[in-house]
């Protein structure tokens, strides 16, 4: 490492440690009317998540930096930048139990979004419209149709699945369903992350791949990365994901994984001097460790596959999926607790896929914006193979012994983890280095 990047990263990190320290919306002093009916004044910061029973939006107050979440009826039609009035009885945010046993700290989860307060059951009045970001509102609509000509032409629960993959929304999923993703190692494909991103991408490239030379194939897959953010209208987390994804390219088409790993570090360090907060975000983290395993470990495990043909890139793409899930198994096992023992076939079975089920959902949306009727063809396609998709989840899930609940993975024990696979990826670097 020069000289010039030591002190590029020193003042990076200062600027995050200044940003932290002075920048940080303050918890607004709300604990007062805990328990209590409320009203709030205030503008919608984001597109709706709407889930099965209700939505959820998050409103910034009037005159606030901080934000409140509040739980509404689905009925409701409500948009991002719409100014609102809420009433509702003001809760804090509890941290609960998930279903492997783990406890999920949703406090810290909302507060680094700024959010300290929830509103449940609220009604709602809307006074008016068009209070945002114009860019952000145009992008958020454009979202929203396109998922509304995805209902048309795509039913559920392949249609939630086709939303997961080109949004990064599962507001549709049932319980069960989203178990069966956790307990197969799949959820990874439907999660607005960089360890989605990281593997859709690179899968997409190598769809590409076979009709163009690597250059082009890898600007197609940026192409796709660009095309992922503004279709999940912006959100913060998409755009590290993109970065994240963007870098992992970026190492292929150099092939120098090195370079890339500088970079890799370069824009983690941005990410941080932006807000020191995003260190504690799991999909940072997950983000961060499935590029980097498939920048360095990729390398290192595909000589275990030999057996596997280079044909349509059958090696590569089991290579890459052993890489990111040696990558970030540690973290998942020490935060979710689950550790799917058919994760790896469920993914081998179900990524090669992926690039031609979100091309063919893609354009069963992009077409019905000019004829439902025209995206047939394309959108019978996708729901053959999203359908496909979620028979390879439902029949792994289904095996007894498709995962097991640790109840108690031990930090310490993570961090060892780690610092043997950073050794283990190094060591045969240092040692070129130390021949040549």
């Amino acid at each position: 490492m020069t000289k010039k990047e030591i002190i590029l990263i020193f003042i990076l990190l200062i600027i995050s440690l200044i940003r932290f320290f002075f920048y940080t919306p303050d918890k607004p002093d709300y604990e007062v009317a805990l328990g209590e009916t409320v009203q709030l004044e205030g503008i919608v910061r984001d597109a709706p998540d709407i889930r099965i029973y209700n939505q959820r939006i998050v409103i910034r107050p009037i005159d606030q930096k901080s934000k409140v979440l509040v739980i509404i009826p689905k009925e409701i039609d409500i948009l991002y930048g719409d100014r609102v009035t809420i009433e509702g009885i003001l809760e804090s945010p509890e941290n609960f139990i998930t279903n492997t046993g783990k406890e999920f700290n949703y406090k810290r989860y909302l507060a680094n979004q700024d959010i300290y307060f929830i509103i449940n059951k609220a009604e709602v009045e809307i006074i008016s419209h068009n209070n945002g970001s114009w860019l952000k509102f145009q992008l958020y609509n454009l979202r929203e149709k396109f998922m509304e000509n995805l209902a048309r032409v795509i039913f559920p629960p392949e249609k939630d699945l086709a939303n997961g993959l080109l949004l990064g929304a599962r507001g549709g999923f049932d319980v069960k369903l989203k178990d069966e993703f956790i307990k197969t190692g799949t959820v990874h494909i439907v999660a607005l992350s960089g360890y989605n991103i990281s593997i859709v991408s690179e899968n997409i490239m190598k769809f590409f791949g076979v009709f163009f030379s690597q250059t082009i194939s890898i600007i197609l897959g940026i192409f796709v990365i660009i095309l992922f953010i503004l279709m999940t209208g912006g959100a913060e987390t998409s755009i590290r994901a993109g970065i994240m994804g963007a870098i992992m390219l970026f190492g292929r088409m150099t092939g120098r994984t090195y370079y890339a790993g500088r970079a890799l570090i370069i824009a983690a360090l941005l990410m941080i001097a932006y807000d020191l907060r995003v260190v504690m975000d799991i999909s940072f983290q997950l983000s961060f460790l499935a590029t980097m395993g498939i920048l360095f470990i990729n390398p290192k495990v595909i000589g275990w596959y030999r057996v596997f043909p280079l044909k349509f890139k059958i090696r590569e793409t089991i290579s890459t999926t052993t890489s990111a899930t040696i990558a970030v198994l540690p973290l998942l096992l020490y935060s979710t607790g689950v550790f799917s023992l058919v994760s790896l076939p469920a993914n081998i079975l179900i990524l090669p896929f992926i690039p031609a089920t979100m091309l063919f959902s893609f354009l069963a949306g992009f077409i019905s914006f000019i004829s439902p009727f025209l995206s047939l063809p394309f959108s019978f396609i996708a729901e053959l193979l999203l359908s496909y998709m979620l028979f390879v989840v439902h029949f792994f899930a289904s095996l007894p012994f498709a995962s097991i609940n640790i109840k108690s993975f031990p930090l310490i024990l993570t961090i060892l983890i780690y610092c043997y696979l950073f050794w283990w990826i190094f060591k045969r670097q240092k040692e070129i280095q130390n021949n040549n």
